[in-house]
This record gives structure tokens, C-alpha cells and sequence, in this order.
């Protein structure tokens, strides 16, 4: 389950948590449009990390298919390792 990203009003630097009328609430700025691209890059991203997560376990299990238990699991921590510090934005 993806987390949401907190959006911030571009003019105020408010959290938006509530959008009503496309307005700020703090300043009443039109934030619309900076809303609908900070969702838009969000979406981007997840569909990156999920691409280049599913990629990389596929490979991993490849390249261990022949290894001992201990190795396969080393090799799945160097990636887990890799994907978090892909992602990293995305679970703060």
C-alpha cells in the first residue's frame, strides 16, 4: 500500500490536507494544477520503483537458483538494501 505524500501549497508552504475548491485553506491560493503534478510524479515514481523491484528479484533469483541458503539470502538483503536506498523518498 502506497503511502501518501504530504503536498505542500506552493505559496504558503501549508499542508494541504484538506483541497476544498481547489483553493489553500491557509492562504487561498489556486493549487489545482500543483496538486495534480505533485500526484502525477508520485504515480511515476511507484511505477519506477515497482519495475526496477520487480527486475531485480527476478534476477536475483536467477543468479541464486544455484546458491546455498545462506548466499540466497545475502543476495536478497544486497537488494532489499538497493531498493531502499532507490526509494527512500518514498517511504519518508
Amino acid at each position: 500500500m502506497p503511502l501518501r505524500t504530504k503536498i505542500e501549497c506552493p505559496e504558503c508552504d501549508a499542508d494541504l490536507v484538506v483541497k476544498r475548491g481547489g483553493v489553500c485553506p491557509n492562504c487561498g491560493a489556486r493549487i489545482t494544477e500543483h496538486v495534480a503534478r505533485v500526484r502525477t510524479r508520485e504515480k511515476r515514481v511507484e511505477q519506477v520503483v515497482a519495475v526496477v523491484s520487480t527486475v531485480l528479484v527476478v534476477g536475483v533469483a536467477v543468479i541464486t537458483s544455484g546458491a546455498t541458503l545462506l548466499e540466497g539470502i545475502a543476495a536478497y538483503a544486497i537488494v532489499g538494501g538497493v531498493m531502499y536506498y532507490l526509494a527512500r523518498r518514498t517511504f519518508v
